[in-house]
């Protein structure tokens, strides 16, 4: 333990508790990993501070200071530079807590705790007087040694010289040290993207300072750069977080802002964006009709419209669906008109846009959601109304609620409840049924639908779907399949029929997540109803287990053993769970955790 000992100011910001609250489960593990390999070489504690040096892939500084009882840090190391609590803070931290594990090779001794300051202990002001004093070469010197292992610190010292000669060198420098954050050999994996991440907002910092600096029209280049650069990285990283889509999203945020401060030439801006944005892969520059509105003006804009609208023409109108590249093509364009179109405002202009393409219900969606918003709901109604027409019933079920919707507003309840009809009939589910329900309720006809919906379900049960028979491939699938009484099981649950669903379950079968549920609900009243199902589900599960996981099987068999036991027959469990581990002898793990759980297993 450190100078400061639990109750001191160190003490209050550092335990176990808030060290993995800051790093999280990954970084904490990694961190201790480094303490008990011995990778936490140096450790110094000042006042509220402790620093540290830590050996990783290079060395690492590592600087903690407590503020009350929060813990502020900083690490040298790309993950660290970015504000992250990474595994070398919680090395140093679990170090000043513990001291060094025995047999590392830490090169530190951990100071004992004791009340007072130590005779000797150098404290911030000491370590300014000393900087003071120093001779200003050798002070220079310093800096430059340690910019060799800081790479902050040297890009900082590179940025300070390159201002000195002038905004293009400066301007050059950052996108050079953009390049170098961006390029990747090889791979970047998902671990090794908060790291990769990290050290590009680092300089992704430097590149906003140029705006302070009065740099905002050499921004506009290297940011275009930069966003370039990303696209290509893609391919050779797993973005399964979205790093790259925020940092490309802050790039075109600093493209943007210079922009704004640097004021190009509208109609040169105009044309460069769009070439941007028609040949972006992956959405970047989308909508830059509406983001650079206001810095294109109304002249930015005409040519950015005139260089739209003659790619425009040779877009197809779309009736079917079209093969991959023309959907890509077809999607940038028509994403490049929208955006012109939501920028001016003209309802009719974006629907013009939206209605040369009406290949699926989703697009006669779009068109009656963009009436709606607009107020105009006959329009909106009439849409989706032809959408409705022009789709298959096993197509566009967004579509058919929201006719649904529109027609229960106008409070035709029949005609909404025809489209939910048709909609549950095709597909029938809890989820199907629940919005039967919901619509029948507000129109005052539940009791007759529910009746009506209920007896469909018995009817394609038993292989009769009845008014559906004609409808085709989806009721022909619901024909072939041998169904048990599932789906009514889990209407009864949801409607708390709990009889009801029991009936069910025992007249047709359900499947073994229902059947739980069902044991849950009934062994408190009903134990000898709920113990045939743990003991069959809990003996199924020991046959299913993966990677030797038995804990749900033993769960399952000590829901069983209490019910039993609530009826006075623990000795039928423990005659039938030892029959059970006879047959599975050979599993050692199930027979170690039988035994660790015995005194829940065997009750008497």
């Amino acid at each position: 333990m450190g100078t400061n000992g639990i109750e001191g100011v160190l003490g209050k910001a550092i335990s176990e508790a808030s060290i993995r609250r800051l790093a999280g489960d990954r970084f904490y593990q990694r961190g201790v990993d480094y303490l008990e390999h011995g990778r936490v070489s140096f450790l110094e504690e000042s006042g509220n501070s402790i620093r540290s040096i830590v050996d990783g892939t290079e060395r690492y500084s590592v600087l903690l200071t407590a503020d009350g009882e929060a813990l502020d840090s900083y690490c040298s190391c790309p993950v660290g530079i970015g504000g992250a609590f990474c595994k070398h803070c919680v090395a140093t931290a679990l170090a000043w807590l513990h001291g060094p594990v025995a047999g590392g090779s830490g090169g530190f001794v951990p100071r004992k705790e004791k009340k007072g300051s130590i005779a000797g202990e150098v404290a911030y002001d000491d370590m300014l007087d000393a900087l003071r004093a120093e001779d200003k070469e050798e002070l220079i010197r310093l800096l430059l040694d340690w910019s060799k292992s800081d790479e902050a610190l040297r890009r900082r010292l590179t940025l300070l010289a390159a201002g000195r000669k002038g905004g293009g060198v400066l301007i050059a420098q950052v996108k050079k040290d953009l390049e170098r954050a961006i390029r990747i050999h090889g791979f970047v994996d998902y671990d090794g993207m908060p790291g990769y991440a990290a050290r590009v907002e680092a300089v992704l910092d430097d590149v906003e300072s140029l705006l302070k600096g009065g740099q905002a029209g050499g921004m506009i280049e290297l940011c275009e750069s930069g966003v370039r650069r990303l696209v290509a990285a893609i391919e050779k990283s797993d973005d399964s977080d979205g790093s790259m889509g925020g940092l490309m999203e802050r790039l075109q945020g600093l493209h943007l802002r210079a922009c704004e401060e640097a004021r190009p030439e509208p109609e040169a801006l105009a044309a460069r964006l769009f070439s941007l944005e028609w040949k972006a892969e992956y959405g970047e520059w989308s909508r830059s009709a509406e983001k650079y509105a206001e810095v294109l003006g109304a002249k930015g804009l005409a040519v950015f419209r005139k260089l739209a609208e003659a790619e425009w023409v040779k877009v197809p109108v779309r009736t079917e669906k079209q093969s991959y590249s023309e959907s890509g093509d077809h999607y940038r364009m028509t994403s490049i008109m929208e955006s012109l179109a939501r920028q001016s405002g003209d309802t009719e202009q974006l629907v013009a846009v939206l209605e040369r393409d009406l290949s699926s219900a989703h697009q006669y969606l779009r068109i009656a959601s963009v009436y709606r918003e607009a107020s105009k709901e006959d329009k909106a109604l009439m849409w989706a109304e032809r959408g409705v027409e022009a789709t298959s019933d096993y197509d566009g079920a967004a579509l058919r609620l929201f006719v649904a919707e529109e027609y229960q507003r106008h409070e035709r309840h029949a005609d909404a409840l025809r489209i939910l009809w048709v909609e549950f009939r095709n597909a029938p589910g809890l989820s199907t049924y629940k919005l039967l329900r919901r619509f029948a309720v507000k129109a005052e006809e539940w009791d007759e639908w529910r009746a009506r919906a209920l007896a469909h379900i018995r009817r394609t049960i038993a292989g009769r779907p009845g008014e559906a028979r004609e409808k085709g491939a989806m009721v022909q699938r619901w024909r072939d399949r041998k169904l048990d009484h599932s789906l009514l099981v889990e209407i009864f649950l949801d409607e708390r029929k709990m009889e009801d669903a029991w009936k069910e379950a025992q007249a047709g079968g359900c499947g073994d997540d229902l059947w739980l549920r069902l044991a849950r609900e009934r062994e408190k009243v009903y134990p000898e109803d709920a113990a045939p199902i743990y003991l069959r589900l809990g003996e199924g599960a020991i046959v299913g287990a993966q990677a030797s996981r038995y804990e749900p099987a033993i769960q399952l068999l000590e829901k069983a053993a209490a019910a039993l036991h609530s009826l006075g027959k623990s000795q039928e469990f423990e005659e039938r769970f030892e029959a059970l581990r006879k047959k599975h002898k050979a599993k050692r793990n199930l027979q170690k955790l039988a035994e660790e759980r015995r005194r829940f297993l065997y009750l008497r």
